[in-house]
């Protein structure tokens, strides 16, 4: 009885982190991530309902409270070391479409690496039901680990080592504190198993197991999810929602002994940016003053967000030619790709908050007619050198009259 008892609660555990799997599934949807991503995040929560789903069985079976023979006992741990060979895949695959999104020169070559190692260990479990080679039952119908098992966990642990360390030294290369956050984010799933699994060890039939691969599914999702809540999905900056919440904490904070500045910028002539060389330049064009941005912004710790359309957000305490940094940036980042991106040039508009009282709105309406100005001043020059330019066109010695050049 005391058995059936100890049986039972490891099967009500993972019957719950099977509901809860059922509910990432279900939000795990291509508005958190890219339609690729979100299949192999799906199909790595699905294999762990597959696990979870023939672990109960053979729990049960244990217990004697469902038919169970040797055979039965077989097929069940089979699926589920199966189960556990595609879980293994569909992170790795994922993480790699995760921190690869460009499809760098290495990028297929480590999918075929994953994929093969992933097929030669689910051929090594199938064949073992009937070899023994990774696992057997005993006389007294006990589900028994071979010597050959090591083999599967050699496979398992090259693939999320290779998978980790991959993300985690892609977080160096990565100027973005969320997603360097991020990237790192596969180590859990090495580390959490791994407590786990030697915890099991120790404490059997405990469902340590379960919940231990359970854990780093749910924080990489809970990650995932606030990360795309609050990014913005062209230039990876936070958001206008995020700002706004950013902005309220700094005017809670505010006083004169601790004042900060917002700047707005606005990228000059966007639309025909857009007009004449398209949508996908127009993209690129934004693209790079958000680099440019991020850059002058860690330069003084600052935050920074897409506000909306061409215009752009960055709060610091730092008191700072924030226009001329970022024309700078922009000019030096555009020096890399300039026959893909137009020339850009940016105005922006800043206010001072030294007070609590003082409302977001207030803030960047100040900001705003600050940078009405710039502009005002942007398309006065502009104009000019217009005029000077149609005027000199229009000299007679510019028209072929004159001495010949």
């Amino acid at each position: 009885m005391y058995d059936s008892a100890v049986y039972i609660s490891y099967v009500i555990t993972e019957i719950f982190c099977i509901l809860f799997s059922i509910g990432i599934i279900v939000k795990a949807n291509k508005n958190v991530g890219t339609d690729l991503q979100m299949r192999h995040f799906r199909g790595m929560a699905l294999f762990f309902i597959v696990y979870l789903i023939s672990d109960s069985w053979w729990a049960l079976g244990q217990g004697g409270m469902v038919p169970f023979n040797r055979t039965l006992n077989k097929v069940a741990n089979a699926t589920g070391l199966v189960a556990v060979a595609l879980l293994t895949l569909g992170w790795c695959i994922f993480v790699i479409y995760r921190i690869d999104q460009n499809r760098s020169k290495n990028f297929k070559l480590l999918i075929m690496m994953h994929y093969a190692a992933a097929i030669i260990d689910i051929i090594i479990i199938i064949t073992s039901v009937f070899t023994g080679f990774y696992f057997y039952v005993d006389e007294k119908d006990i589900f028994q680990f071979a010597d050959g098992y090591v083999l599967n966990l050699v496979f398992i642990v090259i693939q999320l080592f290779g998978s980790g360390i991959y993300s985690f030294v892609q977080s160096f290369s990565n100027k973005q504190v969320k997603l360097r956050k991020e990237y790192r984010l596969p180590l859990l799933f090495i580390i959490i198993p791994t407590v786990a699994a030697v915890l099991e060890g120790i404490l059997p039939l405990c469902p340590i197991m379960p919940l231990g691969t359970y854990l780093p599914i749910q924080l990489a999702f809970l990650e995932i999810q606030s990360s795309e809540i609050y990014s913005d999905a062209l230039t990876g900056l936070n958001n206008r929602r995020r700002m706004e919440m950013f902005l309220q904490d700094m005017i809670h904070n505010a006083s004169d002994e601790n004042p900060f500045r917002i700047h707005i910028i606005d990228v000059n002539d966007f639309k025909q940016v857009n007009d004449k060389f398209g949508h996908i330049a127009g993209d690129r064009a934004l693209q790079l003053v958000a680099d440019a941005l991020r850059n002058v912004s860690d330069r003084f710790h600052g935050f920074c967000a897409r506000y909306g359309g061409d215009e752009f957000v960055l709060i610091s305490g730092e008191d700072v030619k924030v226009q001329e940094l970022i024309q700078n940036e922009v000019n030096s980042l555009r020096e890399n790709c300039a026959d893909l991106i137009p020339q850009i040039t940016v105005c922006t508009g800043s206010a001072v908050c030294r007070s609590g009282a003082m409302t977001a709105t207030q803030l960047i309406a100040k900001a705003d007619e600050q940078l009405y100005i710039q502009k005002e001043i942007y398309h006065g020059r502009k104009y000019r050198k217009q005029t000077d330019k149609t005027e000199h066109e229009g000299s007679p010695y510019n028209r072929g009259y004159g001495l010949r050049g």
